[in-house]
């Protein structure tokens, strides 16, 4: 999201970012995060996306705030579901990563850049 208005319309706010602002905080899917200020017709949109620890970038020379999306490590992230993985194990034969549901397991990724 890119504005140049510190407080904008909490419409606006959650048409380009995708949260609801409701009583009990931002909210995506199932995850809710409190935020200090009571939702309004308008809000502080630093405020907010740094309570819900998404990251801001501010260019005050030219006026504007730039909010990113929810990312992997923040307490933003709206689902720990791993995708569907399926790579051919040591003998070639396909192996689906669900199959293992229900154990612990570590995922190990690797490029040589």
């Amino acid at each position: 999201m890119l504005t140049d208005k510190r407080q904008i319309p909490t419409a606006t706010f959650e048409k380009e970012t995708g949260w609801q602002i409701k009583p009990e905080g931002a909210c995506k899917g199932d995850v809710c995060i409190p935020l200090a200020q009571p939702p309004g017709k308008t809000l502080d949109v630093v405020e907010t996306a740094r309570a819900m620890g998404l990251p801001v970038a501010e260019d005050k020379e030219h006026g504007l705030i730039a909010i990113g999306p929810e990312s992997v490590g923040n307490r933003a992230l709206t689902s720990a579901a791993m995708p569907e993985i399926e790579l051919p194990d040591l003998n070639g034969d396909p192996f689906k990563l669900s199959s293992l549901i229900g154990q612990k397991i570590v995922v190990y990724a690797w490029a040589p850049y």
